[in-house]
């Protein structure tokens, strides 16, 4: 039986180079067998746990990467009319479309052409307006600028299900995002939905969650409503304050200045990295906005496939010099914390006119101000677009417009899961097993639904 901590935990280590071959030739079935044959010999532990783990990313694998050339050509052509073949291959050459080989063929990842609202570049050339000003951000941000905070009250609707032809009548554990009490959010009520129970509100994942035996397929819902309050926050210029931004923050503690699990590692590379960042600086506030400026100017937005398939995390955006949001927000906790900048995980969702999903964002401490806030994603967003004002905004703040459920990354729910994650790492979506089942669900399984029903500034 597989250990789920050790599983993810053994992530940090490589594969044996034969088996690692074979994969990333396109060769999955070769990888499996070679990995079966090395589990009925005698193993270290820990290399043990490692192909067990890996025998489960390469089974979900292929479902990351759909499309084959001329499809994902034609996907990118439905944005962009006037993309070309030989553009598209130099986008890829430049690293910006993700593929991998499957059986000889080249497969393109499901989401790449997504990415290209995050290229100025491509929205020009799809006939899109490029503007460096955003119709609902740039008001708010200079609302909280103007009156030093901002307080908004906000009911969401979640759901999260297993797609009908998927389900089979059994026990069932499902978790739910649910608000967590912390720096920014208060007031926090559950107003619809039959959970079996909510984890503590300081939980590092907290999540409602449901403990059932299903003979018919269900959708598992839940209405709740919070309060999101922002304070600003000018740690380049403004004067260190009396009090702390945010007293009811947690205190800052070792752990916050640590390494942790696979991923918040001090990497020889991010060691280098952080050093050429740094160079003469000494002061906390300079050098964390060296960090913030590094993340949100050298490296490009790009949407990801399951974190569970990425080697090396927290190397990722340093090394590509690319990532989305959460990969983003773990390389600031990384350099931060490496020169010494006390750092946190925080993720949940993103609560924008028309959308609400899935978002990560990082937390530093500073003396005297206490726990700010950093957006790379949205503040790399406004570099992309040249605008410096939101760019600087977004290092010590965020918008209200969040729900925050999770202060660690890698953090375990309560309950655990008895099968490996989705997502391991994050708890953005929800997750839902079918306990004793053969195979855990993929992430193409499992679907939801999330919906601010109404927003009310105080």
């Amino acid at each position: 039986m597989m250990n789920i901590k050790q599983c993810v935990d053994s992530l940090s280590m490589p594969l044996p180079e034969d088996i690692l071959k074979r994969k990333w030739a396109g060769d999955l079935e070769g990888a499996i067998r070679a990995i079966d044959l090395r589990l009925t010999q005698e193993l270290p532990e820990l290399l043990r746990a490692r192909l067990m783990c890996e025998r489960e990313r390469i089974r979900r694998l292929p479902t990351q990467y759909p499309w084959n050339r001329e499809q994902a050509i034609a996907k990118l052509q439905e944005l962009v009319p006037a993309m070309t073949a030989e553009e598209f291959d130099e986008w890829e050459l430049a690293g910006r479309i993700d593929f991998i080989y499957i059986g000889g063929q080249k497969r393109y990842f499901v989401r790449f052409h997504r990415s290209i609202a995050k290229y100025p570049e491509l929205m020009r050339k799809a006939g899109k307006e490029v503007s460096p000003v955003s119709e609902w951000l740039d008001p708010m941000m200079h609302e909280i600028k103007e009156k030093g905070s901002l307080s908004r009250r906000i009911t969401l609707e979640t759901s999260l299900y297993v797609d009908k032809e998927d389900f089979v009548p059994g026990q069932y554990l499902a978790h739910l995002p649910f608000p967590a009490a912390c720096a920014q959010q208060s007031e926090i009520v559950l107003l619809d939905g039959d959970p079996d129970g909510i984890a503590a509100e300081d939980a590092p994942a907290r999540t409602a969650h449901w403990q059932q035996s299903l003979g018919e397929w269900r959708e598992f819902r839940l209405r709740y409503r919070y309060v999101s309050t922002i304070r600003y926050a000018d740690p380049l210029n403004a004067p260190v304050p009396d009090a702390p931004l945010y007293p009811a923050a947690a205190p800052v503690c070792a752990d916050d200045l640590a390494q942790s699990g696979a991923f918040i590692r001090f990497t020889p590379y991010l060691r280098s990295l952080a050093r050429e960042i740094a160079g003469e600086e000494t002061a906390p506030a300079r050098l964390a906005w060296k960090v913030y400026e590094f993340v949100t100017t050298k490296v490009e937005y790009s949407f990801m496939r399951d974190y569970f398939q990425v080697d090396d995390l927290g190397d990722y955006c340093a090394v590509n010099l690319k990532g989305d949001c959460g990969l983003q927000a773990l390389l600031f906790i990384n350099l931060c914390r490496i020169l010494g900048i006390p750092a946190r995980w925080q993720s949940g969702m993103a609560v924008e006119p028309g959308y609400t999903g899935s978002h990560d964002w990082a937390q530093f401490y500073l003396e005297g101000w206490g726990w700010l806030f950093a957006d790379c994603s949205y503040g790399g967003s406004a570099y992309r677009y040249g605008n410096a004002e939101r760019h600087r905004f977004y290092f010590g703040n965020i918008d209200p417009m969040r729900m925050a459920a999770n202060r660690e990354f890698q953090a375990e729910l309560t309950p655990e899961m008895h099968a490996l994650r989705v997502d391991p790492y994050d708890n953005q979506s929800g997750e839902l097993e079918r306990i004793g089942a053969e195979l855990p669900f993929t992430m193409r399984q499992l679907n939801g639904r999330a919906a601010m029903i109404s927003c009310e500034t105080l």
